[in-house]
């Protein structure tokens, strides 16, 4: 659903960054098993800049809906933090997804990284089933145990637009105090140039060496 959606798949944009981390690997690790509860402190700027921010001087939005979501994990140790899309399409769409059909939704917000135009695409690839589990619980964020994460992220872009953020962290242990962060951004091979420039810089500037996130 995630990696295999599309027709000629996906492939890296250029080497992966690469930057130590004063921690041990194990506290990164743990962050990639699908944990929601560090969204109200970790990403608490998220309320106070951006798309986020309600237009009140001082007030903060609130992000505890971005907790709430369905957590999937294995006995292996691997994760899957899985989020509402209807609330997604709601906040960045302004449609209404109860009235929506499974091609609708995917057209009103394709998945993180595909264009409308993409779409189509994707009833090849993925079964009736699959495209459910994409319009109403799809993974965002997972894990690979032991020291992986990928990330299916929404950016919202101050057009009302949306680019989506593909990415896939390693944390390579140093030591007991040091790990090595390893970071790859994706993009589908056919997507339009501009889309794979957008999606390299933002998740650069979200997920990179000095990221946002």
């Amino acid at each position: 659903m995630l990696f295999c959606r599309s027709d000629k798949g996906m492939e890296v944009l250029g080497p992966p960054q690469r930057f130590i981390v004063n921690a041990n690997w194990k506290t990164a690790g743990e962050q990639s098993a699908a944990d929601g509860f560090h969204t109200l402190t970790l990403h608490r700027w998220l309320g106070e800049v951006g798309n986020y921010a309600k237009k009140g001087e001082g007030e903060t939005a609130d992000l505890s809906p971005e907790m709430i979501g369905v957590e999937i994990s294995s006995p292996h140790g691997h994760a899957l933090r899985c989020i509402d899309l209807a609330r997604k399409i709601k906040r960045l769409t302004g449609l209404d997804p109860a009235e929506l059909s499974v091609q609708q939704k995917l057209e009103a917000l394709p998945p993180a990284g595909m264009t409308a135009g993409m779409v189509e695409q994707l009833a090849r690839n993925l079964s009736d089933e699959q495209l459910q589990v994409l319009t109403s619980m799809p993974p965002q964020v997972g894990g690979m145990f032991p020291n992986i994460l990928f990330g299916f992220v929404y950016i919202p872009q101050p057009d009302g637009s949306v680019v989506g953020s593909m990415t896939l962290h390693a944390y390579v242990p140093q030591g007991p105090d040091k790990l090595e962060f390893v970071n790859w951004v994706f993009a589908e091979k056919d997507a339009p140039p501009e889309l794979r420039d957008k999606m390299l810089k933002q998740t650069i500037q979200l997920f990179g060496t000095s990221g946002m996130v």
